[in-house]
């Protein structure tokens, strides 16, 4: 049963699937690089939200060699907006290694993918088989829904070993490369979270879910957790205050304005704590929130004046040049609030 499986999602994947830009290439060195791109830039970001940035960076760097020899800050600043910025400077790191180690080959073993930053096993997985065309499948929430619905798998604490057993199961030894990308394409299209299109599946007379009608099972997601902060806004003669903020891991190397993170309702206890001789001007001028991946930010704006700068951690940049530096979405939605960036 199961290679009958495979064979239906292979036939319906090569007539249904979607025009992607990392599905077109013109050899298999550009296939291995697309990939590659396309499956860092894919870690928790949507196909759609992909699309435009992974074309814009495609055009800047075309190959593992071009991204290689590139500055990280031309990567950081293509990124900008696509968020969790470890990918980029890991993809960049990825891309030197291969051209040292790997003489610019992307590598076709799983242990030596593995190695390289950012990279881990369904990362690696997906790459085995989406561009070597390897017996592999990577197991991502698309697939961990269709093989569990598939075969009605219990979500219980022997679910991922389940899913590895029926996905052994399913392999080829020609054709994993459609194979693994069908399964996420139906995930994607057709065996969606919530009111799945059974009626169009080409799975629907083999799935055990789909005959007892008992796919509609939605997990309740955790309330994410409450984070406070206060960012200062600080404008003299048009140039805006900016931090590093070394002190979050989430806006590393990304200049914001200076943030605080803090349950304090004190706000001025709250300046004084970085700057000296501050004076608030406007105690709160403007409250944001803003998800994180994991968290929740609630972001108070607190506008100073008059703040003694540390030049080891604060510098200045005129509203005319902020486009050249790589800010935070998080950056930008401030400065916008504040009138200082469109």
């Amino acid at each position: 049963m199961s290679q009958i499986l495979s064979k239906k999602i292979i036939a319906w994947y090569q007539k249904h699937q979607r025009d992607l830009p990392w599905r077109n290439y013109e050899n298999f060195i550009d296939k291995d690089y697309k990939v590659l791109l396309s499956e860092i830039m894919l870690q928790q970001t949507k196909v759609s939200t992909v699309i435009p940035y992974f074309n814009k960076f495609y055009r800047k760097f075309s190959s593992i060699k071009s991204l290689s020899k590139s500055r990280i800050t031309s990567v950081l600043k293509l990124w900008e907006g696509l968020g969790y910025y470890r990918r980029a400077r890991n993809l960049h790191k990825t891309a030197k290694i291969i051209m040292k180690k790997f003489n610019g080959v992307l590598p076709d073993s799983f242990s030596d993918l593995k190695s390289l930053p950012g990279i881990g096993d369904y990362t690696a997985s997906a790459i085995l088989a989406i561009a070597k065309d390897k017996p592999y499948i990577g197991i991502d929430g698309n697939v961990k829904r269709v093989i569990s619905r598939i075969f009605n798998l219990t979500h219980n604490k022997k679910l991922f070993f389940d899913l590895e057993q029926k996905i052994k199961i399913m392999k080829v030894e020609k054709g994993s490369s459609n194979l693994m990308q069908g399964i996420m394409e139906i995930g994607a299209l057709l065996c969606l979270p919530i009111d799945p299109k059974c009626n169009l599946c080409p799975l629907k007379n083999n799935c055990i879910s789909n005959k007892k009608k008992i796919f509609n099972r939605v997990s309740i997601k955790k309330l994410a957790k409450q984070r406070n902060f206060y960012a200062f806004y600080l404008n003299k003669k048009n140039k805006i205050l900016f931090s590093y903020n070394k002190n979050f891991n989430f806006l590393n190397k990304l200049i914001n304005l200076p943030i605080v993170e803090s349950d304090s309702k004190n706000y001025q206890l709250v300046a004084r704590k970085i700057f000296t001789n501050v004076i608030v001007v406007k105690p709160v001028i403007f409250k944001l929130v803003y998800k994180m991946s994991n968290f929740v930010m609630n972001v108070k704006i607190v506008q100073i004046k008059n703040a003694t700068i540390d030049k080891r951690n604060f510098f200045w940049v005129h509203k005319s040049d902020i486009n050249k530096f790589t800010i935070s979405v998080l950056a930008k939605k401030l400065l916008k609030l504040t009138g200082a960036h469109e």
